[in-house]
């Protein structure tokens, strides 16, 4: 694994506040000493997630997930260890140390930029062959969809030309290797025939960039009747569809950026742009996901959903309205006349008719309310009473007291229905949908108590437990891990993620650096180590006299090791028995050792049998 140097690690680490980080995700609340949130790793209603400021470390009561500001990254970008440290560099404006240690590290910081830059070489070879000869359909088809040149310039649009080996031989020609091409997806291989060729032929290109600059992969849209209509390029080193948004490179330099606008494909978000709505994006040929929506959030909660008008556009748009919420954005929903999309408005009624009905734009809870009110018919008995209660359970969600209340009001006067019993089936509906995060936690109106989850548990040895609980003192200071150091000797723990702390512990201390378990944290690689040290860190011990308990625990570790030697000198007896004794000297010494540690292994029994009378007394 890459290694940077301790120091600069230190200062990225220190320089990015855990809160700071998790808020551009989560929004946080304040409570006692820390903060909690919705659980960015699990779908919940009540907030488990807590972050300490103080520790530098989160935890979620609910799945489980803990670690450091490293490893929330590692898990939020789904990126390794160096990623994740380059995230956060960048991010504090801290340059990347000249020397990481190991040759491995630019090696493979080297052949991931490489990736990138045959991306970026390919979308340039699409924009060249968009303006000659065979690109004229291509460059017809998008000056028919009203682009001028501007605008196809400004977001890199190519034609990908009727061939099948274009793309590919080029980039070969350009040094590049038929691996890498198949690694970023520009080519795929047919296994059966032997054969490698372009995922893209004749199709007006959409390179898709992130807010970097760099061009993580494609989208292609057909010039002929074939399918599919729209192509992307397949999930890969430097491209995840569910990850990533169309046009955010451009709307994220939107100033001021008040609001992003969401739609459902490449022509929409163009279109937009030109028509003077530069914070239009679009999801890459998959509907909204939770990692997109917590991506629009990191540069502002406020988003208009924009959607088709068609029924397909209308599920789309409820569905994306939860993740949303769930991702701490403020979602509106635009609504657009005769099943239109947002290109076929802008055309035809122009910019100006957009931004009305931009502010005409319906809350979350009115747009489900009055979709409901189109599903259900009011004016029988039967229809009101399934409006009234499929409108209290979207009331249910509501935080604001005061919203839900004047949406209650309205609701008994349209309906004839009491305020109480709207209420009543309010707080079934939460009720219901409470069920399982009360397994979880505690929750009194707005106060949240956490509770451990109720998990299977896992049966430690009183020698695991031992090292858990050393492991946690020696990330409490200087003094008490010297007095654990000291203690051990020279005793390795079995463990090997313990090994790995009692290093870190030892270097720390050689460089007169502080200790501490976000110290620690911050040196291990592994996201899953990480959460295991997160568990072991917040474990609360209970004992009357440190010291006591220390001393207990460094025995149980002695007797450990005392009862392991003891077990291999029984095996290296009996099998030198076995073989008739070869070497009288040898068994005779094994034999010795072998008393001189049943003796020991005795003698303290008989003390901490004695030792345990005296506690009683």
């Amino acid at each position: 694994m890459p290694w940077f140097p301790d120091e600069w690690i230190d200062e990225v680490v220190s320089r990015n506040d855990i809160v700071d980080v998790i808020s551009e995700y989560v929004i946080l609340k304040p409570s006692g000493r820390g903060y909690f949130g919705l659980c960015p790793f699990h779908s919940e209603k009540t907030a488990s997630f807590h972050v300490s400021p103080e520790r530098q470390i989160y935890h979620c009561f609910g799945c489980g997930e803990g670690g450091n500001v490293i490893s929330f990254v590692m898990g939020m970008e789904h990126v390794e260890f160096v990623e994740a440290m380059e995230h956060l560099a960048e991010r504090a404006g801290v340059p990347l140390p000249n020397d990481t240690d190991t040759k491995d590290y630019q090696k493979e910081r080297e052949e991931r930029q490489q990736l990138y830059e045959i991306n970026r070489e390919c979308a340039r070879y699409y924009r060249s062959k968009l303006f000659e000869e065979e690109g004229k359909e291509a460059l017809a088809y998008l000056n028919s969809r009203g682009l001028d040149m501007r605008t196809i310039k400004s977001f890199g649009l190519g034609y990908a030309p009727d061939r099948w080996e274009c793309a590919r031989e080029y980039l070969k020609s350009r040094g590049y290797e038929e691996k890498q091409l198949l690694e970023v997806g520009i080519t795929v291989e047919n296994k059966e025939k032997g054969r490698i060729y372009d995922r893209f032929r004749n199709r007006a290109m959409f390179p898709i960039i992130n807010q970097r600059g760099l061009v993580l992969g494609f989208g292609g849209r057909v010039l002929d009747g074939s399918l599919p209509k729209y192509l992307n390029s397949s999930d890969s080193p430097t491209f995840s569809k569910s990850r990533n948004l169309f046009g955010l490179n451009l709307a994220g330099k939107a100033r001021p950026l008040k609001f992003l606008i969401i739609v459902e494909g490449y022509m929409d978000v163009i279109t937009l742009h030109q028509f003077g709505f530069p914070q239009a994006v679009a999801s890459l040929g998959t509907s909204l996901t939770e990692e997109q929506a917590r991506l629009m959030r990191r540069y502002i909660p406020e988003v208009y959903i924009a959607y088709d008008g068609d029924a397909a556009g209308q599920k789309a748009t409820l569905r994306a309205l939860d993740i949303l919420r769930d991702a701490g954005c403020r979602a509106r929903v635009m609504q657009f006349p005769d099943g239109l999309d947002p290109d076929e408005v802008l055309k035809k009624y122009g910019p100006e008719y957009f931004r009305k009905l931009m502010d005409n734009s319906q809350s979350a809870v009115n747009y489900k309310l009055g979709r409901l009110r189109e599903k259900y018919d009011p004016e029988t008995t039967e229809g009101k009473v399934d409006f009234a209660t499929a409108a209290a359970g979207v009331l249910a969600e509501l935080d604001n007291p005061i919203e839900r209340d004047t949406h209650v009001r309205e609701l008994e006067s349209r309906l004839g229905i009491s305020s109480r019993a709207i209420y009543d089936q309010i707080n079934r509906a939460q009720a219901v949908a409470g069920k399982q995060n009360r397994r979880q936690r505690n929750s009194v109106g707005n106060n949240r108590n956490t509770i451990k989850k109720k998990q299977p548990k896992i049966l430690k040895s009183r020698y695991s437990k031992a090292e858990d609980h050393l492991i946690q003192l020696m990330a409490q200071g200087e003094v008490m891990a010297r007095k654990v150091l000291d203690g051990l000797g020279n005793i390795t723990l079995q463990d090997p993620l313990h090994q790995r702390v009692v290093a870190i512990v030892r270097d720390l201390l050689e460089k007169d650096r502080d200790i501490s378990e976000a110290q620690i944290l911050s040196r291990i690689t592994d996201r899953e180590d990480v959460k295991k040290l997160v568990d072991i860190f917040r474990q609360e011990m209970e004992y009357d006299n440190l010291d006591t308990m220390l001393s207990d625990w460094l025995g149980q570790i002695a007797r450990n090791t005392l009862n392991k030697r003891r077990q291999e000198l029984q095996n290296e007896t009996s099998t030198l028995e076995r073989e008739g004794i070869p070497d009288m000297e040898k068994y005779r010494l094994l034999l010795q050792e072998l008393q001189q540690l049943n003796h020991r292994l005795s003698t303290d029994k008989l003390e901490r049998r004695k030792l345990r009378e005296e506690r009683r007394v």
